[in-house]
């Protein structure tokens, strides 16, 4: 304040900013070290602000990431100041780590990937009055992903395939280079076995078995380690000879290309066939419990190459075939109450002769296709519906392609797939849907977008199996390889290879088994009748007798699966001139 500003004041006023100001300056002069007494001088040390730095210490190369929980260590630099490291975790709290002293490194054990600031607080240098300033530096430590690493691991059998009864080696090695195993087992689908790497283990499969080696291991590459496991699985199929095999009673007609049907009352229904060129119409009844067959009421017509299905009432349609002169348009009802024969309300539409009948989902039967002549309006495109109720048969949707030796199978979906064919392309495939109570849509046709798929090797006189799975197998048959077989896979309308038979055949038959495997059975391979039997396992493929097991050769054969689970064999392919075989045989697991 300057003097003469004082002239403006009152002179109380004036008076009393003289007192402050004299004694402002006393002050300042004792700050100072000015006037009497010699006091001491008050400064700041520092004309900079500090030099602050934060690096990664300890490794090559500072940027490397590490893996989760591992330690990083962090080196703070300052020239002065109060120092403490803060971060953000993972769950998004902010972290605050102090610093004793500078030069001296930090452990950090980030799970993420963070960065870390350095913040140190000081005084300003530039003014002796108490002013807090502060400055930092940060360094980032990257968390990289562990790679993909496996414990090694092999599980080496002596062998793949052993008979009934016999012994096989395992050998399992494993190690892991990244942690620790902290259990090692093999499981044979029921039962661990407790093992170490290179240690062999006896084990004797009375079935096809899967061993699995199971191990449990921890990474340790990463804090705290994770508990993780792995595997690897070891097929060995057991040759049981495909069952065993037992003579039934004898049939009292000899027959071949004849129909058998299981009845609701567990008997067995054969009717027709041909026996020494004589086409037949007799018709008889297996008895599983007594193992006899007895004779039952003729059909009408005599009938081979007839088929035959179940209706909803437990009464059996036979449709079409070949009476020995010419192909048929008649059907017959068996009516197992009675034991009679019954033509249907009205005939059928069309002749048909090795055709397929096929349940749809309302209990009406579709007729499809079948071998040409020799009759009249005979076209092997042509399709039929029974009607149950009426009696009656109507026309139905035409087959894209004229079919013969042909299958058609209902899928899980209601939907029916039709499978080779002798007359054309042997390797299409098509579906058909319907929905009652007349609409058919072939789907590959009204959208191509959704093709049902080809298979990959042509075949016709082969067999089609519905696996529990949903997937249809469809094995042998004449064609490019009779040895093949197929997996279709409704759910992606796509084919896969399903391995090979021991021998190629048609004319065979297959049967679903109530534990999932399908049993082939006898078949043609060109030039005679087969006499043996194959296993095929949706899990483990194939497998077959090492020897004959049928007593008696058998193609255009039946195979029908009992109550008990055994399987019933009968008919014989005959060679010209030949007399069929009465013998029947009983397969059991």
């Amino acid at each position: 304040m300057a003097l003469h500003a004082l002239n403006f004041q009152s002179p109380h006023a004036a008076h009393q900013a003289w007192r402050l100001l004299i004694a402002c300056a006393f002050g300042l002069l004792t700050a100072c070290g000015g006037g009497g007494g010699g006091g001491s001088t008050i400064s700041n040390p520092n004309t900079s602000p500090p030099t602050v730095s934060l690096t990664r210490t300890g490794v090559a190369d500072p940027a490397a990431g590490i893996y989760s929980g591992n330690p990083a260590f962090l080196m703070p630099s300052y020239t002065y100041g109060a120092a403490q490291i803060s971060w953000t975790d993972a769950a998004g709290a902010t972290q605050t780590l102090q610093v004793t002293s500078t030069g001296t490194p930090v452990q950090v054990n980030p799970t993420q990937t963070t960065t870390y600031t350095l913040t140190v607080l000081y005084q300003d240098p530039s003014t002796i009055q108490p002013k807090q300033l502060s400055t930092t530096a940060s360094a980032t430590v990257t968390i990289k992903p562990t790679e993909t690493l496996l414990p090694s691991a092999v599980l080496s059998p002596s062998a793949s395939t052993v008979a009934l009864g016999s012994s096989v080696t395992l050998t399992p090695t494993f190690e892991w280079t990244g942690g620790t195993i902290t259990k090692s087992v093999v499981n044979d689908g029921t039962n661990d076995i407790a093992v170490s790497s290179g240690t062999p283990i006896v084990v004797t499969p009375s079935q096809n078995t899967t061993y699995t080696l199971k191990l449990e291991y921890l990474d340790q590459r990463v804090i705290p380690a994770l508990a993780k496991t792995a595997q690897v699985a070891q097929a060995i199929i057991v040759n049981v000879g495909a069952g065993k095999l037992g003579l039934g009673g004898n049939l009292n007609t000899a027959r071949s290309n004849h129909i058998a049907v299981l009845l609701p009352n567990n008997l067995v229904l054969v009717s027709g066939g041909v026996s020494n060129s004589v086409t037949l119409k007799s018709s008889e009844l297996y008895d599983p419990v007594k193992n006899t067959w007895v004779a039952t009421a003729d059909m009408g017509t005599a009938r081979t190459g007839h088929s035959a299905i179940l209706l909803n009432n437990g009464k059996v349609l036979v449709t079409g075939g070949f009476d020995g002169k010419t192909a048929l348009k008649t059907a017959e009802i068996y009516d197992p109450a009675s034991g009679i024969w019954t033509a249907t309300t009205g005939p059928m539409t069309y002749s048909h002769r090795y055709h397929t009948s096929t349940s749809l989902a309302d209990g009406k039967v579709l007729i499809a296709g079948g071998v040409l002549g020799p009759a009249i309006n005979v076209d092997p495109k042509l399709t039929e519906v029974y009607d149950p109720i009426l009696g009656t048969f109507a026309a139905g949707p035409s087959l894209p392609e004229p079919r013969q030796g042909h299958t058609s199978t209902v899928l899980q979906n209601g939907k029916v797939l039709f499978v080779g064919n002798s007359n054309g392309d042997a390797t299409a495939a098509r579906i058909l849907t319907y929905t009652a109570p007349d609409t058919f849509v072939w789907p590959d046709l009204a959208d191509p977008a959704e093709p049902t798929g080809s298979l990959t090797y042509g075949r016709w006189n082969h067999s089609a199996t519905l696996l529990a799975s949903g997937k249809v197998l469809v094995a042998g048959g004449f064609g490019s390889d009779p040895k093949s077989a197929e997996l279709y896979d409704p759910a992606t309308n796509t084919w896969t290879a399903a391995g090979t038979m021991s021998i190629g055949r048609a004319l065979h038959t297959s049967t679903l088994l109530r534990n999932g495997k399908v049993l082939i059975i006898g078949g043609y391979d060109g030039l005679n009748a087969i006499s043996s039997i194959e296993l095929y396992d949706p899990t483990l493929g194939w497998s077959s007798a090492t020897q004959k097991v049928l007593n008696t050769p058998r193609a255009s054969h039946t195979s029908v699966l009992l109550s008990n689970d055994n399987v019933l064999v009968l008919g014989t392919y005959l060679q010209s001139g030949d007399l069929a075989s009465n013998s029947t045989e009983v397969w059991a697991p």
